[in-house]
């Protein structure tokens, strides 16, 4: 069970940027007009949710990564859209450059963050569940990004599968 889009067009980094682009400026806003800074479970949810969908987009096969596939795909499909739309300009242009994946050891770790975030989801509060979901779709177009990917691929993804090994070595 695979969706074989390991590739984010201009117009799925357009999507993967916009989402934070947009809280920020929300957030940036309301500080300037109230004089005070957002709850602080907005950006905790959003920032959650973008770590958690970009280490996601590393998994290249199962359920998660079907799901980080469908995501790119219509990332890509309605960033690309937006864009013609706005701009008319041509965003088939590949911004991934990195091929780097999870190992079995790395998936463990994956598969505990997804067993934490379902035990938390249901006591977090429903801002903070909607920031999440949308930090999610940001991170996985983001992690796929020749960018912000490739330093997540460069470091988070090797410290994850050394920590995925150190686990198994320790348990097993």
């Amino acid at each position: 069970m695979n969706v074989p889009v390991q590739s984010l067009t201009i117009g799925g980094l357009f999507v993967g940027l916009a989402i934070p682009t947009f809280y920020v400026a929300r957030w940036t806003m309301e500080a300037v007009k109230k004089k005070t800074f957002p709850e602080w479970q907005q950006p905790v949810g959003l920032v959650a949710g973008l770590a958690y969908g970009g280490i996601a987009a590393m998994c290249t096969g199962g359920l998660i990564g079907f799901s980080t596939g469908a995501i790119t795909l219509l990332g890509n499909g309605a960033g690309s859209l937006a864009m013609w739309g706005m701009t008319g300009g041509h965003t088939t242009l590949d911004a991934r450059t990195t091929e780097v994946t999870l190992t079995g050891e790395g998936n463990l770790v994956l598969l505990l963050l997804t067993v934490t975030l379902i035990g938390a989801w249901k006591g977090m509060p429903s801002k903070m569940r909607g920031l999440a979901k949308k930090g999610v779709v940001a991170g996985v177009l983001l992690g796929l990004s020749a960018t912000l990917g490739g330093v997540v691929a460069a470091s988070l993804i090797p410290a994850i599968n050394d920590l995925g090994a150190q686990i198994v070595g320790s348990v097993a």
